[in-house]
């Protein structure tokens, strides 16, 4: 079935087609955005202004007919902060109705809030604790303290990058920069009382406006800019930065900051000041990006009225393995061999970790890749590990951030073939411990997969010994593995540069193994 989501808020009005299919999952058909501003003009006067209206109006138009031609069988809509708090909201959602036989739901902040938490859901990390979900609108800021099981608080505070950018119009002078953080921090003071900072483990922002901080803090340290907005990270100290770029900056001068989307220039500057203050109010030193937003959110809503029985999220916790699954699913990877190969990489993971030093997201993201090193054979044989690393970066990973994202890419780009070096495009946008965090993981991965060559499993088992510059592997094997010797000797040679040690590499019979004293398991 195929249905339809619009988000009508007081900054744009979004519209998302999906795909719902008989397991409960959905894929995307079409999304757009249509910048409308509903509520300039008219939400210190709680009515929407007659130009406004018509531009929501026409938006509407836009939308329903784009659904039409997409088949679309249902359109669920809702409506937040500009039409809730119009006099004349409830006129505009009947001339809509009339217009294009669209229902629009106006809804109140919290139910707002649950819907932003149903759409986000997905890709939130809980293994650290609460995350604290972060929506800035155009009229209001949602707040959502929220675990894996449900939204724990929800606040919709009368704070957004409209409403507050005509409250304190620029340029901002010190006096202005003043009144704006009282102004914020007395709408948050209250809610510190219901969310306190230590609850919060992560901080996630949902926003067009905080994603697009992150997209321009990150070119600013010269990072890798991904395909899409999704698991940006935006750290504290670069936004303090920027919010001190922007003051500074002449308003027709706006445009030309690296990343502006000229479109958000009006606003930015106090939508920057709130983000500000509430990593300052909820002590967070970063802020990770989602994609995912209301509009999801109310596709997620319509699954759960409709076939409560799915239950997708119980079933796969962890939305990186749910990502990781549907690439494996939809590229037509061999799971037994990649199974194979994700256990003897991180066999060989915590074998050479005193020599490597990596931590835990190292080894989760080498899991990831060994179980999807060979999704490029979907495009062709014959480089596919860098046809798989474009699957990866230019696929919807959720739960991962865009470093790890970038890094798994980068794995499996140099899980066979020419050895990574500084000078390649993809290796030059890495600082040299990054460098160095790939050179160890795609050296781990070569050997994995070459003790699978043969995609038979006759390697059940590993054993390592680590020597005065030398690392001896032992691989059991419980039955024939040449083309296993062959390759592993073959592939060995990354992982020797990168930890500088002679690797040697011995097959076994499995019958005849005998455990050696002071091996590392």
């Amino acid at each position: 079935m195929r249905i339809g989501a619009i988000d009508v808020g007081t900054n744009s009005v979004h519209l998302l087609v999906a795909d719902i299919h008989g397991d409960g999952t959905w894929d995307v058909v079409e999304k757009d955005r249509i910048q409308v501003e509903l509520g300039a003009g008219g939400l210190d006067v709680h009515k929407l202004s007659p130009a406004a209206w018509q531009r929501g109006l026409d938006a509407m138009k836009r939308f329903a007919e784009a659904a039409r031609t997409l088949d679309v069988e249902d359109i669920h809509c809702a409506a937040t902060s500009a039409v809730r708090e119009a006099e004349n909201g409830a006129d505009w959602c009947r001339e809509v109705r009339n217009a294009t036989g669209v229902h629009v739901r106006v809804i109140p902040g919290r139910e707002e809030g649950r819907l932003i938490y149903l759409g986000a859901r997905a890709d939130l990390d809980f293994t650290r604790g609460r995350v604290l979900l972060m929506d800035l609108g155009g009229g209001s800021t949602e707040l959502i303290s929220c675990d894996s099981e449900s939204p724990v608080t929800i606040e919709s505070l009368p704070l957004g990058h409209i409403r507050l950018t005509e409250e304190f119009p620029a340029p901002l002078t010190k006096d202005d920069l003043n009144r704006l953080r009282q102004r914020i921090k007395a709408e948050l003071k209250p809610l510190l009382n219901e969310i306190k900072p230590r609850s919060v483990a992560t901080l996630v922002g949902t926003s067009g406006t905080l994603r697009l901080l992150a997209r321009m803090a990150t070119m600013a340290r010269g990072d890798r800019m991904p395909e899409h907005s999704h698991g940006l990270v935006l750290y504290r100290g670069e936004l303090d930065t920027l919010v001190r770029q922007l003051r500074s900056t002449p308003a027709d001068q706006l445009g030309s900051l690296p990343g502006m989307d000229p479109r958000r220039q009006r606003t930015i500057t106090a939508g920057a000041v709130l983000v500000q203050q509430v990593m300052r109010a909820f002590d967070k030193s970063r802020l990770v990006t989602s994609e995912r937003s209301l509009r999801d959110g109310l596709i997620v809503d319509w699954i759960l009225h409709n076939r409560p029985e799915i239950d997708l999220l119980s079933s796969v916790p962890d939305p990186r393995d749910r990502s990781i699954q549907r690439l494996m699913d939809r590229f037509g990877a061999d799971p037994v061999h990649a199974k194979t190969v994700q256990e003897r990489s991180l066999e060989l993971f915590d074998a050479l970790a005193p020599l490597h030093r990596l931590g835990f997201v190292e080894r989760r993201v080498l899991g990831c890749a060994a179980r999807v090193h060979d999704i490029g054979h979907y495009i062709g044989g014959a480089s596919h590990n860098k046809h798989g690393a474009y699957l990866i970066r230019n696929s919807r990973l959720h739960g991962f951030t865009a470093p790890e994202i970038d890094l798994l890419a980068l794995v499996v780009r140099y899980h066979r073939g020419g050895k990574p070096k500084p000078e390649h495009p993809e290796m030059a946008t890495l600082s040299p411990d990054d460098q160095q965090k790939v050179r160890v993981l795609a050296g781990i991965l070569r050997v994995a997969d070459g003790l699978d060559r043969s995609h038979s499993q006759p390697v059940s088992r590993i054993e390592v010994e680590l020597g005065d510059g030398r690392v001896l592997l032992r691989a059991f094997a419980v039955k024939e593995a040449h083309l296993e010797r062959w390759a592993t000797e073959r592939r060995k040679d990354l992982l020797e540069s990168a930890l500088r040690q002679d690797v040697r590499v011995e097959v076994v019979a499995e019958r005849a193994a005998t455990t050696v004293p002071g091996h590392r398991r």
